[in-house]
């Protein structure tokens, strides 16, 4: 069974369709998606990234100490519209409600119908409490509904990239996701990143989170290319993990394209 965010309106659903075969469980929130994956279910799949909006936090936050590990990503459209209860009309809504990441990612749309806009807990959750004068920003309308306007997002470029997480560490895919933590000093970023470039390495993605801990500090994530032997990919993690306070490989996977 595989966890995701929403029902089956949902983009998340339209990227496990693509990302498994077999049983599919839609669950309120990323939180309760992450616990599932941990317990009863084998796999989940949820937004690590929008190319407009960024990261999505709340999943870069958990994936460290979750015990999960990224098996495959694939990078999915997003075409949001404005949906409504059938007979509802544009000029009509008095609302828009959708997950932050969607307000976000209409936010030229949004600020031209000019009224209140509510954060939801995903775009699943906006679509249930849509009336005829309450609207939701989401992928499809589910049956009784409109859609008032299509291709509402900002850029026609829109597009998210969603993993596939399970409890299995993957050992082929052409890409490697790592986290780490380091000691605050000088140099000590550099350090790390040097073990790459001395196995002429290609780094293609770098962030840095606020610890969790409060403590002030910073959690970093890296991707880079790899084509080698996990015995040669060991090595280089335990090269790297010498310079770091806290290391742990997200895993190993490829990354495909997909069109809606």
């Amino acid at each position: 069974m595989t966890a995701y965010l929403g029902d089956e309106n949902s983009y998340s659903h339209a990227a496990a369709m693509r990302l498994v075969n077999g049983g599919l469980k839609g669950y309120n929130t990323m939180t309760e998606v992450l616990a599932a994956a941990v317990g009863e279910c084998e796999w989940a799949v949820l937004p690590l990234e929008n190319n407009v909006e960024g990261t999505v936090n709340e999943v870069y936050d958990a994936l460290f100490d979750s015990g999960l590990y990224i098996s495959r990503q694939i990078v999915l459209p997003v075409r949001h519209s404005l949906i409504a209860q059938r007979g509802a009309k544009l000029e009509g809504i008095q609302k828009i409600m959708s997950h932050p990441q969607a307000i976000a990612q209409c936010r030229k749309f949004v600020s031209e119908i000019g009224v209140p806009v509510i954060a939801m807990s995903s775009t699943s959750a906006a679509l249930g409490l849509a009336t005829d004068t309450v609207a939701a920003i989401a992928f499809r309308p589910k049956e009784g509904q409109i859609a008032l306007a299509e291709g509402i997002q900002d850029s026609l470029l829109n597009a998210t990239r969603f993993a596939l997480l399970s409890k299995k560490e993957s050992d082929r895919g052409n890409t490697v996701s790592i986290a780490f933590d380091l000691v605050d000093g000088p140099g000590a970023l550099l350090r790390v990143l040097s073990v790459f470039d001395e196995h002429n390495i290609n780094l293609t993605r770098i962030l840095s989170r606020p610890h969790r801990s409060g403590s002030g500090e910073y959690r970093f994530f890296t991707d880079f290319d790899f084509s080698l032997s996990n015995t040669e990919l060991n090595k280089l993690l335990q090269a790297a993990a010498k310079h770091c306070t806290a290391f742990r490989c997200l895993g190993r996977y490829d990354c495909d394209r997909a069109q809606l």
